[in-house]
């Protein structure tokens, strides 16, 4: 394991994970992720169509993959999910388990709280520029000269779209020490 590594944005692919792949950006490059062409057009001004369109895909993605695993790159206990049981009043046990019960409503709002917190992440990295998070660190996995990037996706197409040639400060792992610390992960969580 690197800590701190400063990486090539160019030779940077999304996460592999089984969902991704199937939606078609999951190891593919910054220009295939749906969510960089909404920061992008948020920050060539287009802002009010890019937040929609941002949201819709959102909304979109979660009625295909709310019951799978956000292990796994589906949507089921992810942010749009935990967000969307935010705003209802009763029985949120229920949509936690089931998912798919959510009206379009409550995961609409799900999806825009999540899209404003982007969109702040966005103003921010512009107004003061990009951060090493040491509290939440970029991870990849660098399998044949390409970075699969495992967290901070949204920072690292942020970077992209302004222009930006390197990620820095990325924790880089091989395959077998990234394979490790998710059963180390699962590990715990079984204990606790």
């Amino acid at each position: 394991m690197f800590r701190n590594v400063d990486i090539s944005i160019n030779k940077t692919l999304h996460n592999d994970l089984l969902y991704y792949e199937k939606s078609g950006y999951g190891r593919k490059h910054i220009q295939e992720w749906p969510f960089y062409n909404f920061i992008k057009m948020w920050i060539n001004g287009d802002c009010e169509y890019a937040r929609n369109q941002w949201i819709a895909w959102l909304v979109e993605e979660f009625k295909k993959y709310c019951h799978f695993a956000k292990s796994k790159g589906g949507m089921y206990q992810g942010s749009v999910h935990r967000n969307a049981i935010k705003n209802i009043d009763h029985n949120k046990n229920k949509f936690w388990v089931e998912p798919s019960l959510i009206d379009d409503i409550n995961i609409t709002h799900g999806a825009t709280l999540l899209v404003d917190e982007r969109i702040n992440l966005i103003n921010s990295i512009i107004n003061s520029g990009y951060k090493i998070e040491l509290a939440s660190p970029i991870f990849a996995v660098k399998k044949k000269g390409f970075y699969i990037l495992k967290g901070g996706h949204h920072r690292a197409a942020i970077m992209y779209a302004l222009g930006h040639e390197v990620l820095n400060g990325v924790t880089i792992y091989s395959t077998i020490l990234w394979e490790l610390r998710i059963w180390i992960f699962k590990i715990k969580k079984f204990i606790s």
